[in-house]
């Protein structure tokens, strides 16, 4: 596990000053590499071949050099192939194959890749730099591309080295990080630093300094598969419990993350039948979060129901309130502004596993591919609904006869949202069937449009491309248009878990110098999830219904009570701090904001948040956390402020 970084000229002191801003990401070695017009560095966390794993790694004739950033789990496989046709290898280091891969199959190499990984490979013959991003996006990768001069990294920190580059927002994705709490795009919030999208590469010239992105991969959403239940749990197991074995591949300390709930316990149950059928000593390390004080939901227990069952090494984490004296420090590690409360207990946990593991398998995943959050099962009974002709009669009015606790059901904490459940809940209703991007966005977002232009000042506000998001995720086949679920789920794999879950997961332990994989988004498993019948993931409308394929899959291997329990929402307690040890910084913060005075925020419509805070805590505790998380954001990256809270 590494940071990556390069720039079409040589400079190996920028170099250098790019590779310290992310020596989080590798602090046990560092390496640049210059040649005519090109200059290559990395940070490295010895995962594979401790000793001889240095980088750049070459080929035999010395004119392909890599920087790599990931793990590849099929590299043994690769590595046989390629030596059966005369490649000689100097190092036992996963990211090898790929050096050999390209030489013997050029670009084409990169869908023989089973991991997760940003790389970049400079053909010193072709004056060629070739970039490539994993299937899912679980690595991060930013550029900026301009007049012909490329910058490259990791991290977008590392590219700010770069003085040369105005810090100057882009309001498209401002908007959209309003809306959702954090940015999906393309662009980042930085104007003229893009992020490599999941599944793309980048092939770049160095002479002509030409630049162009492609796709190589995609879920392919029409090509459904009607197999039997039966045969899709049997592949599934299958290819879950391939998945984990090639993950657990290390020559360091590994672990897990263990919740309680299904995700992360199957990988657990995995590694426990992996560890027994090779009949290894090893111990399988887990940790798990709560919150102290009693906060409504403690995952503990569950957690440790599960440890016992497999007998893991188990380790409990508890979060006093004070720890959000570390949101500085958060923001930074962040790069963009992320409204997630729970980046503050993934950092802690990975800085206690920090201590006996640095590797961490996780269950990231598993609600996008096998339909396990509220709002699908909520979409799911709304454009039921919607078939009904009475249904269109009474329209979206619906929601106001329907008593807030009723819609518990459908998704979780509504009746603790206050009057903007009501709101929210009209609008999805009136708009799932002929603008799905809208209704998603008010189910899910944070501001919506109404709100937005309250909030941001006329010139920082943009209204959200709806169409362009339609036309994008939801315009498909005809068979395809009636199945909303599938659609949805596209929308989260390509956004909300590639931009928001797996960075929170990438940066939160990358800052604690851990490597966390990802069983579940084994490609092939991503690729099986969506060809099979979406009533295969989703069956009815009640919480057992969710992920119901995965459920049956593992039915001989865990326990009713942990198959059959409801899917527990990770809440971070963000309205108690903000009651409590937050409430002086927030209203200060919120009252003397510099985004005031520069014409970025309204000062009248926080101020009617805030007034509002009491009708629905857990609705605006979350709007002023978003706003808390901006400012920060600001003040660091844009102002270039050094702060301490």
């Amino acid at each position: 596990m590494c940071g990556i970084l390069g720039f079409n000229w040589e400079d190996k002191t920028l170099a250098r000053r790019m590779a310290e801003a992310i020596t989080h990401r590798g602090p046990d070695d560092y390496a640049v590499f210059t040649d005519s017009g090109i200059s290559l560095g990395m940070r490295r966390l010895s995962i594979i071949d401790l000793k001889k794993g240095l980088y750049p790694i070459t080929n035999e004739e010395g004119n392909l050099f890599l920087v790599f950033n990931g793990e590849i789990y099929n590299f043994q496989k690769l590595r046989i192939m390629l030596e059966e046709k005369g490649h000689f290898f100097r190092t036992k280091s996963d990211g090898e194959v790929i050096v050999h891969g390209y030489e013997e199959f050029g670009e084409g190499f990169v869908n023989y890749l089973n991991g997760m990984f940003a790389f970049c490979i400079y053909d010193s013959r072709k004056k060629e730099l070739f970039i490539a991003r994993d299937r899912l996006g679980i690595k991060p990768l930013y550029y900026y591309f301009h007049k012909g001069n490329l910058v490259f990294a990791s991290e977008i920190k590392s590219i700010l080295e770069l003085n040369s580059i105005k810090r100057e927002m882009n309001l498209t994705a401002l908007n959209q990080f309003f809306a959702l709490r954090y940015n999906p795009l393309e662009e980042t919030l930085f104007k003229g630093i893009k992020r490599l999208l999941p599944g793309h590469c980048i092939k770049f010239r160095l002479k002509e300094k030409t630049l162009g992105t492609v796709k190589y991969w995609d879920m392919e959403l029409d090509k459904e598969e009607r197999k039997s239940l039966g045969y899709y749990e049997k592949e599934l197991f299958s290819l879950l419990k391939d998945s984990v074995k090639k993950q657990l591949i290390s020559d360091v300390p590994l672990g897990a993350y263990l919740s309680g709930g299904i995700d992360s316990s199957a990988i657990v149950m995995m590694m426990d039948l992996i560890r027994k059928e090779e009949k290894s000593n090893a111990p399988i390390r887990t940790y798990t979060v709560g919150f102290a004080h009693g906060e409504k939901v403690n995952e503990n227990a569950y957690a440790r129901q599960v440890s016992e069952l497999f007998g893991t090494e188990h380790q409990e984490l508890m979060i006093e309130p004070d720890v959000v004296k570390l949101l500085p420090k958060i923001a930074w590690h962040c790069d963009e502004p992320m409204a997630d409360p729970a980046l503050i207990p993934v950092y802690l946990l990975s800085k206690e596993a920090k201590k006996s593991s640095t590797v961490i398998l996780t269950g990231d995943g598993g609600d996008e591919i096998f339909a396990g959050y509220d709002h699908y099962r909520f979409l799911k009974a709304v454009s039921s609904a919607h078939k009904m002709p009475l249904f269109g009669k009474l329209g979206h009015g619906m929601t106001r006869m329907i008593p807030l606790k009723a819609w518990d059901k459908f998704y979780k904490h509504s009746s603790n949202l206050g009057k903007a459940a009501y709101k929210r809940g009209e609008a999805v209703i009136k708009d799932v069937k002929h603008n799905k991007a809208k209704a998603y966005y008010e189910l899910n977002g944070m501001f919506n449009e109404e709100e937005r232009k309250e909030l941001l000042k006329p010139e920082y506000f943009e209204r959200i491309d709806y169409d362009a998001i339609n036309k994008e995720y939801f315009a498909s086949s005809h068979h395809l248009k009636q199945d909303y679920l599938k659609q949805y789920q596209y929308f989260d794999v390509k956004r909300l878990l590639a931009e928001s879950f797996l960075m929170k997961t990438d940066r939160m332990t990358m800052a604690a110098s851990i490597e966390a994989r990802v069983p579940l988004l084994d490609h092939r498993i991503v690729e099986l999830a969506f060809r099979m019948p979406s009533s295969y993931k989703l069956k009815g409308f009640s919480g057992s219904g969710t992920k119901y394929v995965f459920r049956r899959a593992l039915r001989k291997h865990l326990p009713k009570d942990i198959l059959q329990r409801k899917k527990q929402t990770f809440h971070v307690p963000v309205e108690n701090w903000l009651d409590k040890d937050l409430k002086a910084t927030v209203q200060d913060l919120l009252n003397t904001t510099k985004l005031f005075r520069q014409g970025i925020i309204d000062h009248n419509q926080v101020r009617k948040i805030m007034d509002k805070y009491n009708e629905g805590k857990l609705f605006y505790a979350r709007q002023l956390w978003t706003l808390l998380s901006f400012e920060l954001w600001h003040r660091i990256f844009i102002e270039k402020e050094k702060i301490v809270l």
